[in-house]
């Protein structure tokens, strides 16, 4: 049978696995795939009977919770729009998503008198939903609703940092995620008794392959909260407590635990594959962890923006990799993806900006026809039919078969594994009365960790805690410079811009 929805794909699973675990809670509480797809059909009539339809979108407060979970899955199978947001992000920031989203309700799984508030503000409908509320609810689903969804419909928006000051909407699809979840288990060989960690935020990039590519295919997620990942210690145990097979994350956190030294061959000794992505792992800091776990684990380079489903290359490091200096390869991209390589003429090049073709691309950006445009291009090849390339802005050498990252075109930093543009921390500390000139640029500390710096020029005092107050009303605390430099004047190049160069020679 040909499944064209994620819908079907999750019906599938949940014959073949019923009474198995789907998803492990903090190591304690756990869901069956059974149950969970009870709790999603009960959330599913809830929609329904609140006038939800398809297409609509629907903003999600998910604390990583069986009905955050259930909400997300009711989505797929109704084809309407989900989009998990990060609840303690300013208001402000939290405005302008919900502004480009325009959603038909938000839904929590835990009251929150902030986010209530935001939604009397702009006129949404905000609903706190748990088990209990829901048992009225028919947790029986009418099949037909699968087959209204085609696998063109779109699934989910992932916000990121958008250069304007607003966050983009990256728009993605069930063709899309059908082709991931396929593509990560033959990539991993997942195997039916692997457990997968899902230490990344729910909101965040990475989780995406958390979540479906293990209950997709039929694999236990175990899914930590934020309290239990800031307590490393006790993450670490009850990872090692439920024997857990499979490590994703950001190198910054695995870094973080070396340097605490809670990294040994005992407390991770069930995990096969370590599988990080998002920013550079530094080699000197990866041979640490390489030394503790090499004689029993795999180790996997991904890379991938948002606009290509989280990941479209993952490189299997070699003995030989991690001898030699400089960054791991990113492998080749995946066999589901075309690219190409284009210098600055915009000829193939050996060298150049990586630029992604595939039936795993994003949809676009969500309600911003312009910058979809701007990053989703025809394909200049295929001139006699339509071909949709991305644009990464990641700059790539390709030799040996393998492909290396050097930098990006414009000011866009990964930064504990959160793209970034620079552009944005910028926009809001220009706002601040006093500051006449700004610039942000991404370094690394003495210790290998990624770190924001601030150059600001003023014309009237403004106090470093201040600035840091007022950047707190407007900007996540990953976005918050780490460092605050004062100038008279900022330099500039010979075209009058801001030389981030000098800035950089500066530290």
């Amino acid at each position: 049978m040909y499944i064209y929805n994620l819908g079907q794909a999750w019906k599938v699973v949940c014959k073949e696995k019923g009474d198995k675990t789907a998803i492990i809670f903090d190591g304690k509480d756990k869901i069956t795939f059974q149950r969970l797809n009870l709790l999603s059909n009960m959330v599913l009539n809830y929609l329904i009977n609140n006038g939800v339809h398809k297409t609509d979108v629907i903003a999600i407060q998910n604390r990583k919770s069986p009905i955050g979970f259930a909400t997300m899955l009711a989505c797929l199978k109704l084809g309407v729009i989900y989009t998990n947001f990060d609840y303690t992000n300013p208001a402000e920031r939290i405005k302008k998503i919900f502004q480009t989203a325009n959603p038909k309700m938000v839904i929590a799984d835990e009251y929150n008198a902030e986010i209530e508030e935001l939604c009397h503000e702009i006129f949404v409908t905000y609903i706190v939903l748990s088990e209990s509320d829901l048992e009225q609810e028919n947790p029986q689903l009418d099949e037909s609703l699968l087959n209204n969804v085609s696998e063109a419909n779109p699934a989910y928006i992932m916000f990121t940092s958008g250069s304007t000051g607003i966050p983009k909407g990256v728009l993605i699809s069930h063709r899309s995620l059908l082709n991931f979840i396929k593509w990560g288990k033959t990539t991993y060989h997942l195997q039916d008794d692997d457990v997968m960690t899902n230490v990344n935020p729910i909101y965040f990039d990475n989780s995406v392959f958390d979540f479906y590519c293990s209950v997709f295919n039929g694999i236990t997620m175990a899914a930590f909260s934020k309290d239990v990942v800031g307590s490393p210690k006790e993450m670490l145990q009850i990872i090692h407590e439920l024997q857990c097979t499979f490590w994703f994350s950001v190198p910054s956190m695995l870094i973080y635990l070396t340097n605490l030294k809670l990294l040994t061959q005992e407390i991770l000794k069930s995990i096969r594959i370590f599988s990080f992505g998002g920013e550079g792992y530094p080699k000197e800091l990866f041979r640490k962890l390489y030394n503790i776990y090499s004689e029993k684990a795999d180790f996997y380079n991904v890379y991938g923006p948002t606009e290509g489903t989280c990941i479209c290359s993952a490189y299997k490091v070699q003995k030989e990799d991690v001898e030699k200096e400089g960054l791991l390869p990113l492998g080749e991209i995946a066999a589901n993806f075309d690219y190409s390589i284009l210098n600055e003429c915009g000829e193939e090049a050996q060298r150049g900006e990586l630029c992604l073709r595939g039936s795993q691309l994003a949809l676009g950006y969500y309600n911003d026809l312009e910058r979809t445009q701007e990053a989703f291009v025809q394909y200049e090849k295929a001139n006699a039919y339509h071909c949709k390339m991305y644009r990464t802005g990641d700059l790539v050498e390709r030799k040996e078969g393998k492909l290396y990252f050097l930098g990006r075109t414009d000011n866009q930093i990964k930064h504990m594994g959160y793209r970034i543009e620079l552009e944005e921390i910028e926009n809001n500390l220009i706002k601040i009365e006093g500051i006449k000139q700004c610039a942000v640029i991404h370094t690394l500390s003495k210790n290998n960790l990624s770190k924001l710096i601030a150059f600001v020029a003023m014309d009237q005092k403004v106090t470093e805690q201040e600035m840091r107050g007022k950047l707190q009303n407007f900007l996540p605390g990953y976005m918050i410079p780490n460092q605050i430099c004062f100038m008279d004047e900022l330099p500039k190049n010979m075209n009058g811009k801001v030389d981030r160069q000098a800035l950089g020679i500066m530290i």
